[in-house]
């Protein structure tokens, strides 16, 4: 048995030992000194209680003046940087992909079954054979010029039905929406938007915004049966789980095989799809339809949601500024008439249009990385955020501008923060199309659509579908506040894809030729 004076030496001895070690280790380790500024953290939880409720870009923006462009956080033992500057996110996301285009684990999206989405994939072999196949299609001039017909047609259904029933614009724009990226990735054509299909999409992407929570990946990856029991009750939880699994496995398959058997007796449209199945021939395997299938299921499940939130903004955008629309409808006139639509031939004519579309995605990204919409997390009754942009993963230790970024750290782009910030766009909270009419601006697509290997390869697909409507819907209507001297708020719906708050709004023919045009359109 050890004397009391031999307990008092040994555990002087333990604290000296554990006192050098440490700063034995501060001085070997120089790499700690070097870590990014950023808000002091709390023991234990970190900076859980530094995240904002909302408008978070607008705090990742003062972390800028206060930290710089590289801001490091820790929140419940996981390392965050938030890039705040263009210039640091081309440096490290775009000029260093290789080691920074990882995505982190997200146990829900596994255990729901998304293994196969090369959305949540690691970056290597396979990722990079998905992305070839999905980009071969979506990317090329001469895919997205065989889109052109389908762009059209849901166009001109969105005109008619606008005509018929203006108040319900937000049903005709998801309608449109989806008939848009059912037809052009499978040749189906729907009627409908109660149509099944639609409905399954969106039951996916609405448990996609439950799997991309931090609760899930940043708190405690064991939490989530917790989680799910808390939030849906014992049974209940194993139904919902099971029945978000149903609905993905619908979404890669139902429509998948309609195409097939299309293909099959002669009688399918040309689509994404279809053309893909047909390049196989006697090249022939299982395998490569399988990849097909998963990569057909990625666009339709995110591109319809992008779609109706980026003709949402532009419709908010346009009841909110009537100079605007005038503007554009006068080159409209003076370019095209009132004899018939725009159409693409005419881009090169129609710069202002251009610049309207190109100031709709910077007035606000459908999915921009570093919003966090709240929810209550019952594991640890914490208010805590959903992380609507898919962030990056840091592949190994890294070094920027003398700090040092340890391997495993979320890397988040602030881009609703680059997108209204003064040092790119002056006057950022102005909607000012005719900023982009002289050379040096930056075109918001660069930041809105993403960076470096994860950029959204439906990036020019999603450009085109949004010019053909800003121009037609020019056209031919007017849009204006129900009441000019109470505009429509600014308020838009968190969550994986944000869209405006549904406002109250008119929208009327421009004229009795305008009407003849949006009837000539439906026929066509």
């Amino acid at each position: 048995m050890f004397s009391s004076g031999s307990q008092v030496f040994t555990t002087a001895f333990c604290f000296v030992f554990l006192g050098w070690f440490l700063i034995h280790r501060r001085v070997t380790n120089p790499s700690r000194h070097k870590l990014p500024p950023g808000p002091k953290p709390l023991p234990l939880v970190g900076n859980l209680f530094d995240m904002p409720r909302n408008e978070e870009w607008v705090t990742f923006s003062r972390w800028r003046e206060l930290y710089g462009d590289v801001v490091y956080v820790r929140i419940m033992g996981r390392p965050i940087v938030i890039l705040t500057s263009l210039e640091a996110i081309t440096d490290l996301l775009e000029k260093r992909y290789n080691i920074y285009s990882d995505r982190p684990v997200f146990p829900l999206v596994d255990l729901i079954g998304h293994q196969w989405n090369f959305g949540f994939k690691q970056y290597g072999k396979e990722w990079l054979s998905l992305r070839r196949i999905f980009s071969s299609k979506y990317s090329t001039q001469n895919a997205l010029r065989s889109y052109h017909d389908s762009q059209r047609a849901s166009v001109a259904c969105l005109l008619q039905n606008l005509l018929r029933d203006p108040c319900n614009f937000v049903d005709h724009i998801t309608l449109r929406s989806n008939q848009l990226i059912i037809d052009v990735t499978y040749g189906i054509s729907i009627t409908s938007s109660k149509d099944p299909l639609i409905q399954v999409a969106e039951a996916v992407m609405s448990t996609v915004s439950v799997a991309l929570s931090p609760v899930m990946w940043i708190v405690n990856p064991f939490a989530i049966s917790q989680y799910l029991t808390s939030l849906f009750g014992g049974n209940d939880a194993i139904f919902r789980v099971q029945k978000w699994r149903t609905d993905l496995e619908q979404l890669r398959n139902v429509p998948f095989n309609e195409t097939k058997a299309s293909l099959a007796s002669g009688c399918a449209k040309p689509s994404f799809t279809a053309s893909l199945l047909q390049e196989l021939g006697s090249n022939y395997d299982h395998e490569s339809e399988l990849m097909i299938r998963d990569c057909a299921a990625v666009a339709f499940g995110a591109a319809s949601e992008t779609t109706i939130a980026s003709a949402m903004s532009f419709l908010l955008a346009m009841a909110l500024n009537l100079h605007v629309q005038k503007f554009a409808q006068e080159e409209i006139d003076r370019v095209i008439g009132s004899d018939r639509l725009p159409d693409y031939a005419d881009k090169p004519d129609l710069p202002y249009i251009t610049a309207v579309m190109k100031e709709t995605i910077r007035f606000h990204a459908p999915a921009p990385s570093g919003k966090f919409p709240s929810c209550r997390c019952p594991h640890h009754s914490l208010r805590v955020r959903f992380l609507t942009g898919v962030p990056h993963l840091l592949r190994q230790d890294d070094e920027y501008k003398g700090f040092h970024l340890p391997a495993g750290s979320i890397v988040i782009g602030n881009i609703e923060g680059l997108l209204h910030d003064p040092s790119i766009y002056p006057d950022p909270y102005e909607f000012k199309p005719e900023r982009y009419l002289h050379s040096g601006e930056v075109d918001p697509a660069r930041i809105a659509f993403g960076f470096g290997r994860r950029v959204c390869p439906g990036k020019s697909l999603a450009e085109d579908t949004l010019w053909l409507m800003v121009a037609q819907f020019l056209a031919v209507y007017s849009i204006s506040p129900v009441d000019e001297k109470s505009p429509p708020p600014i308020a838009f719906i968190p969550g994986a894809i944000s869209r405006p708050v549904p406002f109250p709004c008119v929208i009327r023919p421009r004229s009795d030729s305008a009407k003849n045009l949006i009837d000539t359109a439906g026929h066509n």
